[in-house]
């Protein structure tokens, strides 16, 4: 399917990118539970807010070149990059301004994915755990290089002009290159603390990390913690302190400042709300904890990414 865009003005590029991701609604997904979509795009630029959606999408530049950011991984992108970005991660393309001419066109495919719907299909077949263990890690968005992206990229090529089998059959082969081995995968952000630790085996690690996961934004004591796991107070630091390397609290405040950090992007936001909304009580403390992890102010950490942002130029 062939989509012409439209231009947009744009403003200031902090203004469309360090705003809040917004969540999109893919109309071809909106009222079907179809496990994947394939669209060629053509436009004049790249140029849409900074959004998320569920499903999950393989993108290949066919034309074009810019800046691409995917979470907290900021790339130039130049023609035949592809990338594979997991549910709900915000993610943007945007044109260099100074690249632009008037008889350039932008042109990108990207292949939809539903996960849900997919694994739900595939799950009456096989064993679908290396699926979804490959769409839970792609959350941290992925770079695909080397001969795996040549593969790749010629089949989704096919897709555009195919349909009912070998449509199909090619869909499968994309997602046997993506899911079987990790050779030429390239993951553009760093895992979160706590996914570092869940992926580990032990029942008992898991309930804890996801306790963390879902608590940390209010108060946490070591009791409520240590009860998770059913143990007493101070066994619970010594295995705490052997699990992670450290303590209860180091652990938690990381967390909560790699939580700020995002929030930071958000320029609506206030220093003190994203505190607050990080699971700090005390904006002093906040500061304090912050500069000591991150070797500057937040305040001057949201300077820095304005300014590193501003210096980029356009927006997709």
């Amino acid at each position: 399917m062939l989509l012409q865009g439209t231009d947009l003005l744009l403003g200031n590029l902090f203004k469309d990118i360090t705003m809040k991701a917004t969540y999109t609604l893919l109309p071809d997904f909106s009222t079907s539970k179809k496990p994947f979509s394939v669209k060629e795009t053509i436009r004049s630029r790249f140029d849409t807010d900074f959004h998320f959606h569920h499903e999950c999408q393989l993108v290949y530049v066919a034309s074009g070149s810019g800046t691409r950011v995917i979470g907290d991984s900021s790339e130039k992108f130049e023609v035949g990059d592809l990338t594979f970005i997991g549910s709900n991660l915000p993610h943007v393309w945007y044109s260099n301004n100074s690249e632009l001419t008037d008889s350039a066109l932008s042109r990108s495919i990207a292949l939809y994915i539903n996960p849900v719907a997919l694994v739900e299909i595939l799950g009456v077949l096989e064993d679908v755990s290396p699926l979804e263990r490959f769409f839970k890690e792609s959350e941290r968005g992925i770079r695909v290089d080397g001969p795996k992206k040549e593969l790749i990229t010629n089949l989704l090529k096919d897709m555009t002009h195919q349909n009912g089998v070998a449509l199909i059959s090619n869909f499968l082969q994309i997602l046997s290159l993506l899911v079987d081995d990790e050779q030429d995968i390239v993951y553009l952000n760093e895992p979160s603390l706590i996914d570092s630790f869940s992926v580990r085996p032990q029942g008992r690690v898991s309930k804890l990390m996801e306790y963390i996961h879902h608590n940390f934004r209010t108060e946490i004591t070591l009791e409520g913690a240590a009860s998770v796991v059913d143990l007493q107070v101070h066994s619970f630091c010594r295995y705490f302190k052997t699990l992670t390397n450290r303590t209860f609290t180091d652990f938690l405040n990381e967390v909560r400042v790699g939580n700020a950090c995002k929030l930071l992007h958000n320029y609506d936001m206030s220093i003190a709300q994203v505190a607050f909304d990080s699971g700090f009580s005390n904006i002093s403390y906040f500061n304090r904890t912050f500069k000591k992890l991150r070797g500057i102010t937040p305040r001057a950490y949201r300077i820095k990414e304005q300014s590193k942002n501003q210096m980029s130029g356009g927006s997709l």
